[in-house]
């Protein structure tokens, strides 16, 4: 009963199942028996096929991700250095077996010639001045022979895979390190061999008191066939040097050679159970002793000090010798050849003719009796006047005597034209064109070329030392009212360069000089910016000051003389009364060496400056006590308007060139104050290095009072303290961290002549560009 219960629900669905099949397939074959099977066949509509694979969705595994830090590409390995890879190796390694003191005299002597050299010693032979030196590598005995041990340890410093040559010696003889280097360097390394001077048995093995020079190949198989010495040692009563000798020649299998590609190596003989320092004056006069490569067999520190200094005298003279022989070379060929491609002078220095690559051609200055072209971006051709004018005439007859004592029959015409160029390895060269004229009235051209050397040189033989750790004291004078809006600006940005996030050891000090023709208001609002700034620069050590100074005479007087009496019938002033920028430099710097003392650096800025936290950097290093004051260089700019920098990016994109132009056109009709609205950056459309400037000054006090009597006259910076001295230099850079605002600036013509004619040069080449002011001047359409 169970089992049909069961199967009950499966029978009756699979009966239902075919009766419905049955059912289907009867009516659909009805339905073609009217018809033909052939016509049935051919009225039967065709099969239409739809293609679905564009529907079909491509599925494409991604590639499993790379390691992290590791790209997918495979990569070539390469060598970590351009040596290894390419299998250069250095030229000689050093290696010396100390047996006594003479190994710290050794090292003493020849350490500075041979980079690489290495003492091997044993540890129970090591005193307190052998364990000072750091390149000593000690073993220990344990009942084997010191071979063994020292050639492990020439296997663990890779000796046989990082040099050429390898001079094994001990410290009982000393090695001539001016002759062992012009060996190695003349000879190649790429034959096996062993090179010293053989034993007296006939044996071919090389003796180690005497030195052995072992090459690359030879090395290598003694590094690899080390192993083949530990049966000399075991039993052996040979001296350690004996087992020493045998092991090299039986690890190579090679005899010792005296003589290698025709140069020899020379072993001073005579030196046996001699005290050397006693007879070195004896052996300098026998032939061959001065050419010597090693003398053996020393006797105490005073003959190797002895020997090493003759040798060093030696290698002097012969150094001494080779130059005159050049020169002497130099002098006969010069006589020999008069073309472009004779031996310049000075000897040793390439030609002006020859640059050493594209890109540091010499520029050349044209000139003629009129005028001189120059290499200036804002003037092509000056007159030919002052000094270049000097300079031209002692040039031209010099070039003249030259060409008239080998021609005397030749008649001057004139001076065709010229060219000059400076080198700073050679001095400033000339080319001469010279037109003369000959006994039948014929025109004859004469190039000839001069230098003007460098006469005076100096070789430091001490850098001073200087750090960026010096205390700093930054002077801004203000002179009248114009110049108190620009200093709150230099007070404004000195603000934001302050706030550091450590703070700082080095002192920086401002002091804010103030002349008496300044309003008392404007004196408190400079005070008040001061006091701001110290509470929030007060992480940074900085001081500030206000020094109010009375109103100084133009004419600088000396100070060490004693004041002029108080007139009170004063007259009143004329232009020599007029404050000129020296005098007011002079007079701020005066009254604040005298408050803080000559020992401080002081930096002289003047109140439209503008500056950046790295070039107070600059001044601290640039400004050495007792040797250099420094003069930077700064960028200058243009004037606002002129420039478009009195426009944002904004306005400047909605006026049109022309309406533009009028503008400012407009504005420098009105004198209408100069504004800037566009940030000012080191770009050659907002201004320039101006090299004519010399009003910023960074000195010490103490060198400004030793040099503050030259300051007389009339002038306009301070920069004439310093000229023509030989104790104090003067340094002039490119300072892009130093840049001056624009300002009204008038030249008082009631000064000395340079001065003026710099200050006028300088006041005309800070307007604008040229392409600017032609800009200005032609309208655009």
């Amino acid at each position: 009963m169970g089992s049909a219960r069961t199967s009950l629900p499966l029978i009756c669905g699979f009966l239902v199942g075919m009766t419905l099949t049955l059912i289907l397939v009867t009516s659909r074959q009805v339905e073609n028996f009217d018809t033909p099977c052939a016509e049935a066949y051919i009225s039967a509509p065709m099969r239409e096929y739809k293609d679905v694979s564009g529907d079909w969705v491509v599925h494409q595994d991604p590639m499993p991700a790379p390691p992290p830090n590791q790209d997918a590409t495979p990569k070539v390995i390469r060598a970590r250095f351009a040596a290894t890879e390419l299998g250069t190796r250095e030229k000689l390694m050093v290696a010396v077996l100390a047996e006594s003191s003479l190994a710290v005299t050794t090292n003493t002597t020849l350490g500075r010639h041979f980079p690489n050299l290495q003492m091997f010693a044993d540890s129970s032979r090591i005193d307190g001045d052998l364990a000072t030196l750091t390149n000593l590598i000690s073993y220990k005995l344990n009942g084997q022979k010191p071979h063994a041990l020292i050639l492990s340890s020439l296997f663990n410093l890779t000796v046989h895979e990082s040099y050429d040559w390898m001079l094994l010696m001990m410290d009982s003889a000393y090695i001539n390190p001016f002759a062992i280097w012009r060996y190695v360097n003349s000879v190649n390394w790429n034959n096996a061999v062993l090179i010293g001077l053989p034993a007296s048995d006939g044996s071919g093995r090389c003796r180690l008191d005497t030195g052995i020079l072992i090459s690359n190949p030879a090395l290598q198989t003694l590094i690899h066939q080390r192993h083949i010495c530990n049966t000399l040692a075991s039993g052996s009563t040979d001296s350690d040097q004996l087992t020493f000798e045998k092991c090299l020649q039986v690890a190579t299998n090679l005899t010792c050679q005296t003589e290698y590609q025709n140069y020899p190596y020379s072993v001073w003989g005579e030196a046996s159970g001699k005290a050397a320092h006693d007879y070195i004056g004896q052996w300098s006069e026998i032939p061959g002793f001065n050419d010597s490569v090693a003398v053996p067999q020393l006797l105490s520190d005073a003959d190797a000090r002895s020997l090493h200094d003759h040798f060093v005298k030696v290698e002097l003279a012969r150094l001494d010798e080779e130059i005159d022989e050049m020169e002497e070379l130099h002098v006969r060929m010069t006589d020999a050849l008069h073309t472009e491609e004779s031996p310049s002078w000075p000897p040793a220095v390439p030609g002006f003719s020859k640059p050493p690559n594209r890109y540091q051609i010499s520029t050349w200055e044209f000139f003629t009796m009129k005028d001189i072209f120059r290499n200036e971006p804002n003037q092509n051709v000056r007159p030919l006047e002052g000094k270049d004018r000097d300079d031209v005439m002692e040039v031209l007859n010099a070039a003249r005597k030259y060409v008239e004592t080998r021609a005397p029959e030749l008649e001057f015409v004139q001076l065709r034209n010229g060219y000059r160029v400076f080198d700073p390895r050679r001095g400033m060269d000339y080319m001469i064109d010279l037109t003369y004229r000959n006994s039948d009235d014929e025109i004859v051209e004469r190039r000839v070329h001069l230098n003007r050397f460098i006469a005076s040189t100096q070789l430091l033989s001490q850098v001073p030392y200087v750090k960026e750790d010096t205390d700093l004291t930054i002077v801004v004078p203000v002179a009248d009212e114009t110049e108190v809006m620009p200093a709150r600006k230099l007070l404004a940005r000195h603000a934001r360069l302050c706030t550091a996030a450590t703070e700082e050891t080095r002192k920086t000090r401002i002091v804010m000089a103030v002349f008496s023709p300044v309003e008392a208001h404007s004196t408190k609002s400079i005070a008040d910016d001061l006091e701001e700034l110290k509470r929030r620069c007060k992480r940074s050590f900085l001081e500030a000051d206000v020094l109010t100074i009375k109103r100084p005479s133009s004419q600088v007087r000396d100070p060490a003389a004693p004041p002029p009496p108080p007139n009170q019938n004063e007259p009143p002033k004329t232009p020599d009364d007029i404050l000129t920028p020296a005098a007011i430099a002079s007079a701020a710097l005066d009254e604040t060496i005298d408050r803080y003392g000559p020992n401080t650096m002081f930096l002289l800025l003047p109140a439209y400056a503008d500056v950046q936290k790295e070039f107070l950097d600059r001044v601290r290093i640039n400004t050495i006590k007792h040797y250099q004051v420094f003069f930077p260089i700064p960028f200058v700019e243009f004037h606002p308007t002129i420039a478009g920098m009195d426009m944002d990016e904004k306005e400047a994109g909605q006026v049109s060139p022309v309406e533009r132009r009028d503008a400012a056109l407009a504005m420098l009709r009105d004198g209408a104050p100069a504004k800037r609205k566009r940030p000012l950056i080191v770009q050659k459309d907002h201004g320039r290095f101006d090299s004519l400037d010399f009003s910023c000054i960074s000195v010490y006090g103490v060198d400004y009072l030793t040099a503050r009597s030259k300051l007389s006259g009339r002038r306009i910076d301070l920069v004439s303290l310093f000229l023509a001295q030989s104790d104090i230099h003067i340094m002039r850079v490119i300072e892009p961290t130093l840049r001056f605002r624009y300002h009204s600036r008038n030249c008082d013509l009631d000064i000395d002549e340079d001065d003026a004619s710099r200050c006028i040069a300088s006041k005309r080449e800070n307007v604008a560009a040229k392409d600017q002011l032609a800009k200005l001047i032609y309208n655009e359409q």
